[in-house]
């Protein structure tokens, strides 16, 4: 899948734009703040129909728009077919608006009767649930740099973003599993506070059961075959890893541990599910699943109901790195850590392909700053021939210079995108002394 075409209109600092992309790498680089990873985000509301870089949509309006709306139009091309995707978002527009369960919404965000979201596939209308996966990308953002070390929440959101854009079933799933969690836990509030009794919650346990069930089945199943392609790809971008924070004998002992094959490990915070039902899709099997889960929700039940919160389900799922035996979030080198985030991230594209048929465009907004010369050059060198890579950067001399011979690059300043039409230099060869 690529973006030939993008058009925006009061996107951002955008107040029209009219861009054709051509496939492969394409690289946009400019100052800070001069709108180069607005360019990104667009494609990712394509895709998903939110943003990656905030949970407020009313602050992708261009200030000052006199319509208070935003219009972001792609020309996708994908293995089979041409699609015209539009996504609007607008204060106030009448027609209905929807949203995609990929992150739950933020206190802070506008209400649905101000601030209102339209999505059309080649002019027809669709709900925006049902646009996720249609024009699959991967985005690589410097906050994904810490998926290793960072809170449970962004690995979720990792794991539901990826798997709402393989599997529409998932996606609805987690719509109403999130709804099922938020009505039960109001529910275990009014039961602690004496307004309800605990006999009312054997509905709502049924209905967390039946739902958390096929989630957590479907991140098991995801992580199992990830796990094997991040392995393969960390082996690859890890060889210059053994020197990082190696000291003493023990650091350099540690080192060679995690230097093992990479191994991502699932972890439900209902643990009975891996040795009960992992795997297993069998009609009685299920059940049994669905007996010991709410056998497991009556355990915890007086805990529930003194802390008001739900304790067991999806939502309180993680996963864990592990290299030897070792968790590299805890003893992992930075440098490791960061290597486990980009494998984990080109597993991700390498699933969504298998399973749709559809490569995902990769999306890598302003990483390479953040990383080391080799990790630069691993990392390019690694999606050299994917369909379509976007990159953006505020130096182009920290890019691989042959990575940057071969790619389309554009200059963005002011919200103005202009083609660089000469490329840079290759590296002088000096030759070595006494050869």
């Amino acid at each position: 899948m690529r973006v030939e075409r993008l058009r925006l209109t009061d996107f951002r600092g955008y107040r029209e734009l009219d861009l054709a992309l051509p496939p492969g790498l394409i690289v946009f680089y400019g100052r800070n703040a001069q709108g180069k990873s607005n360019l990104l985000e667009a494609i990712s509301l394509l895709a998903t129909t939110r943003s990656f870089r905030t949970s407020s949509e009313r602050e992708v309006i261009r200030w000052g728009a006199p319509g208070r709306f935003a219009r972001v139009v792609g020309d996708i091309a994908r293995s089979r077919d041409h699609l015209e995707i539009e996504v609007i978002l607008a204060e106030g527009m009448e027609d209905g608006a929807a949203t995609t369960p990929t992150s739950a919404p933020s206190a802070t965000a506008p209400t649905a009767s101000t601030f209102r979201k339209r999505v059309r596939v080649n002019g027809a209308p669709r709900r925006a649930i049902d646009l996720v996966g249609t024009a699959p990308v991967v985005v690589f953002a410097p906050t994904d740099l810490d998926l290793v070390t960072g809170g449970p929440s962004q690995r979720r959101h990792f794991l539901d973003l990826t798997l709402c854009q393989t599997r529409h079933s998932y996606c609805r799933a987690l719509s109403q599993y999130q709804k099922v969690v938020a009505q039960r836990g109001a529910l275990l509030k009014r039961i602690r506070e004496g307004l309800e009794t605990p006999q009312s919650l054997a509905y709502w346990d049924d209905q967390l059961v039946r739902l958390a069930l096929p989630i957590m089945r479907e991140r098991a199943d995801f992580l199992e075959r990830a796990s094997a392609v991040a392995a393969r790809v960390y082996a690859a971008l890890a060889s210059d890893d053994a020197g990082d924070d190696a000291g003493d004998d023990a650091g350099a002992e540690e080192q060679t541990e995690t230097q093992a094959p990479l191994r991502l490990e699932y972890r439900p915070s209902y643990q009975e599910y891996q040795a009960a039902a992992a795997g297993s899709g069998a009609e009685a099997d299920s059940t049994q699943q669905a007996a010991r889960m709410r056998a497991a929700l009556e355990a915890v039940r007086r805990r529930e109901i003194a802390q008001g919160v739900n304790v067991l389900g999806p939502h309180r799922d993680d996963l864990g790195f592990l290299a030897g035996g070792v968790d590299l979030a805890i003893y992992g080198s930075r440098g490791q850590q960061r290597t486990v985030a980009l494998a984990l991230k080109l597993a991700e594209l390498e699933y969504i392909e298998q399973e749709t048929g559809e490569q995902p465009a990769l999306l890598l907004d302003d990483v390479l700053s953040e990383l080391d010369p080799q990790r630069r050059e691993d990392l390019l060198a690694a999606v050299r021939g994917l369909d379509q890579t976007l990159v953006t950067t505020t130096d182009l001399a920290i890019a691989p210079t042959n990575a940057l011979r071969q790619a389309t690059i554009f200059e963005v300043r002011a919200g103005a995108v202009k083609p660089v039409t000469q490329k840079p230099p290759m590296p002088e060869v000096i030759p070595e002394a006494g050869g």
